[in-house]
């Protein structure tokens, strides 16, 4: 996909977050390298004057349980794979559950595989969520 067009889909999903009364997390699996797409959501956010707006790298599961805990404005967390983090997904889950959770959720991850359990499905229940896979290259071509 074009840097341009996953950049504008990136800012599109965020608008649809921000404007959604019924959901409050939205996840971002972004296999390109081609843009960073929690910078992409925080300069969005910054041109709509979306306040506060905090970013966090990879936080354990205690630090992302503490985070969950205190949203407020809208909180972007990437993680390179969430598959490798089972127990912050659990948190995400019971998160994304609660209809009373305060605040908006941005989860970025570039490598996660999210549908591979009943868990990561559940999720895809109650988040917007956006998937992209990078085309897998043709072992028979050169």
């Amino acid at each position: 996909m074009n840097p341009n067009s996953l950049a504008k889909m990136c800012t599109d999903f965020v608008d649809s977050l921000l404007a959604n009364a019924k959901r409050h997390t939205l996840c971002l699996n972004i296999a390109s390298d081609a843009i960073s797409a929690e910078t992409v959501v925080a300069e969005h956010l910054k041109t709509k004057g979306v306040q506060p707006v905090s970013l966090h790298h990879e936080p354990s599961t205690k630090d992302f349980g503490e985070i969950l805990a205190k949203l407020a404005g809208v909180t972007i967390v990437t993680f390179d794979d969430f598959d490798h983090h089972p127990k912050s997904m659990d948190l995400l889950l019971e998160h994304v559950q609660n209809p009373a959770s305060t605040g908006k959720l941005v989860i970025v991850s570039r490598a996660w595989n999210a549908d591979n359990t009943k868990k990561e499905l559940e999720l895809r229940k109650h988040c917007l969520f956006y998937q992209q896979n990078l085309e897998k290259k043709d072992k028979h071509r050169s």
